[in-house]
């Protein structure tokens, strides 16, 4: 499912609303051909145009995907936090090149007691990334700016990183107990306690 690095989420945002939208759906049993009809007949994403809903709403459907039923629920009715944790990790487990940077910039750093990411971390990070895949060499100057810009929005507006100055502050997005022990006993979700840095 994944390419080994996708530069393909220039436009992504956290999408909060419309992955509720599409979870809430989902419960209700409904198919993804119906989910869309629905979306797309009620304009429930608010979309200026039928193109910009045919273009989001593959993007937070497959989101979804990496979720079961129990934490569609969490992120239906779970605590701010948990819906930040649950959102995050959807985002994360579709797009490679920013779960990397989670894992080796914020997780490490965070490990090595450092409690802020800094510019020349995220420039080291796209260097190394350069070095080691053609694929990120490749990219423009334009689109590395802008992969930066969306990846640390994303991980601002799921509460993981906190702009201070020219840096970020790292913290750890807190989770329920219930949302805590169902991952603990959930070995395909483990890896939501890694990303949210919660090990």
């Amino acid at each position: 499912m994944l390419k080994i690095y996708s530069g393909g989420f220039t436009a992504e945002h956290l999408y909060r609303n419309e992955m509720k939208i599409v979870v809430d759906l989902q419960l209700q049993g409904l198919s993804r051909e119906e989910i869309k009809a629905k979306i797309f007949e009620e304009n429930l994403f608010h979309c200026r145009s039928e193109a910009a809903m045919k273009d989001l709403f593959p993007r937070v459907y497959r989101r979804t995907e990496f979720l079961d039923r129990q934490l569609k629920f969490f992120l239906l009715n779970g605590s701010r936090s948990d819906q930040n944790a649950l959102l995050l990790y959807g985002f994360l487990k579709y797009f490679k090149f920013p779960r990397d940077f989670v894992l080796e910039v914020v997780h490490y750093n965070m490990k090595k007691f450092k409690t802020t990411v800094t510019e020349g971390n995220i420039r080291t990070f796209f260097e190394e990334k350069e070095q080691q895949y053609e694929q990120v060499r490749n990219w423009t100057d334009k689109t590395k700016y802008k992969l930066k810009q969306v990846m640390l929005k994303i991980l601002v507006d799921a509460e993981l990183l906190a702009k201070n100055g020219d840096e970020y502050e790292i913290k750890p997005i807190p989770l329920s107990k219930e949302l805590r022990e169902y991952v603990e006993r959930n070995e395909t979700y483990r890896d939501l306690l890694l990303l949210t840095l919660n090990e």
